[in-house]
């Protein structure tokens, strides 16, 4: 289903109160709430989902395997690397119980606000590895401690059945936390708090809400950690820990990264199920200039296509106040007021319009603005000849004479324009390259460089004087 105001854009939220579809950029999002809001009831939204239109995790295991290999991920597994290092020499050299302690917590420290990074960013649809700096700055939700309160809680109701139903509650325990593990670590990094992650009706609604694609995941994350079990031993017997450190936590943070990047995607596949805003905190993420004039020129046209030309000119509005988004707030204002049949609002957002001093990078758009503008109001003009000389610049094809002649008519205010020779010289460009009228344009030339001897246009002129010259020139007949 595409959204209701832009039929190209799939639309990913829906409100039940206006039977509305809409596509992400229409949304009004908070960063406080779990879900956007309608732009016209201002119920909350509900989401489509994307698990139905997203390649599924299980086919996606090459890419995960490639994610250490990334540039940011590459780089913080050499730095880990080192820093194992440097912890295994000191380890061996100070054998002490409560620095290497310290040190070890520091090491699975990082580890763990990296890979709690890979999957938090991997819930939102990014799968771009984020650097190694991240993991190594101060981690504000403390993953490292709550992991740490993760596993003394699991531990410790293990200790505690143990002691009251006996050693044969032990393994059946260890098989349930092993199966809910993929599980408590998703809702742990998505919600923040060891109490959801811990609970076993949250952890039961994440595995429902996944469905029997759990049972994969489980098995995927449960070679892997099979595997550094094994390895770990291995390390750990053959070689000294100055080289086994290093080895033994590279090989943990590989296939950690590649672990916690699957979990991401899952959280992400499946974040409606879930019951996660992911759409809503991905816009907010990446909340670029791009996404920012693009989210609020969405809401100008649904505002507009609803016939609230108040709220869609305020918001355009307080688009314009930022330089960054004035040429494209001002194009939309223009098109609004067109529509409201206000005159006097459409050549005052023109006026505004084309005074951008990079007019002539977006000239096409200028010209379309331009007929859109005359069509509904023919004596409009814009005030300076600097975007005259743009539009008469972008005119070619002789059925703007007429459009060209009127741009080119330069009242007693303009005299003192700066722009007024470029104004002429496209003038006279046009008369030789579309109206093929050399002798005219010539004279045009002559007159320009009487009048402006003068300035940057002079170089272009004697050049364009010069072409002119030179196809006046008469052919020689064959004797």
């Amino acid at each position: 289903m595409n959204c209701k105001y832009h039929n190209k854009e799939k639309a990913q939220w829906f409100c039940h109160q206006c039977d509305t579809s809409f596509c992400i950029d229409c949304c009004d999002i908070n960063q406080r709430e779990i879900a956007p809001r309608c732009l016209l009831c201002r119920t909350h939204l509900e989401s489509y989902g994307v698990s139905d239109k997203v390649t599924p995790f299980w086919n996606k295991l090459s890419e995960f395997n490639k994610y250490p290999w990334q540039k940011n991920a590459y780089n913080f597994l050499l730095t880990y690397m080192g820093i194992a290092f440097v912890v295994g020499l000191i380890t061996d050299f100070i054998p002490i119980m409560m620095i290497q302690l310290l040190l070890l917590l520091a090491l699975y420290s990082i580890g763990i606000g990296y890979v709690f990074t890979v999957l938090t960013r991997g819930a939102r649809g990014k799968l771009d590895a984020p650097s190694y700096d991240e993991a190594l700055t101060f981690n504000s939700d403390s993953m490292t401690l709550k992991v740490i309160v993760l596993y003394c809680v699991l531990i410790g109701n293990g200790f505690i059945g143990g002691y009251i139903f006996g050693s044969g509650f032990i393994l059946p325990y260890i098989a349930v936390v092993s199966f809910a593990t993929p599980a408590m670590l998703i809702i742990l990094a998505m919600e923040k708090h060891v109490s959801s992650a811990v609970n076993p009706a949250r952890i039961a609604s994440c595995v429902k809400a996944i469905g029997w694609p759990y049972l994969l995941l489980f098995g995927f994350s449960f070679l892997i950690d099979f595997s550094l079990e094994f390895a770990q031993s291995q390390l750990h017997f053959w070689l000294p820990q100055a080289v086994a450190y290093p080895m033994l936590f590279a090989a943990l943070a590989y296939f950690y990264i590649v672990k916690f990047s699957m979990f991401g995607y899952v959280a992400f596949q499946y974040h409606n199920e879930l019951g996660y805003g992911i759409d809503a905190e991905n816009l907010l993420d990446t909340e670029s200039d791009n996404a920012l004039e693009r989210r609020l020129l969405a809401k100008a046209d649904v505002y507009i296509q609803e016939g609230r030309f108040e709220d869609a000119e305020e918001v355009l509005y307080d688009l314009a106040q930022d330089k960054r988004h004035t040429v494209k707030a001002l194009e939309r204002l223009v098109r609004l007021n067109i529509v409201r049949k206000n005159p006097v609002g459409a050549i005052k957002a023109a006026n505004n319009y084309y005074q951008n001093p990079n007019l002539s990078g977006i000239g096409v758009d200028a010209l379309r603005l331009y007929q859109e503008i005359t069509a509904f109001e023919p004596r409009f003009k814009p005030m300076t000849a600097k975007a005259r000389s743009v539009l008469v610049n972008q005119m070619k094809h002789k059925r703007y004479l007429e459009e060209v002649n009127k741009l080119s008519s330069v009242s007693e205010k303009m005299q003192s324009d700066v722009n007024i020779p470029w104004l002429m010289l496209s003038r006279a460009r046009f008369e030789s390259e579309v109206m093929n009228n050399d002798t005219t344009a010539l004279a045009m030339i002559n007159k320009l460089l009487s009048k402006y001897p003068r300035g940057s246009h002079q170089r272009e002129a004697q050049q364009l004087r010069q072409v002119c010259q030179s196809m006046q020139q008469p052919i020689p007949s064959k004797s």
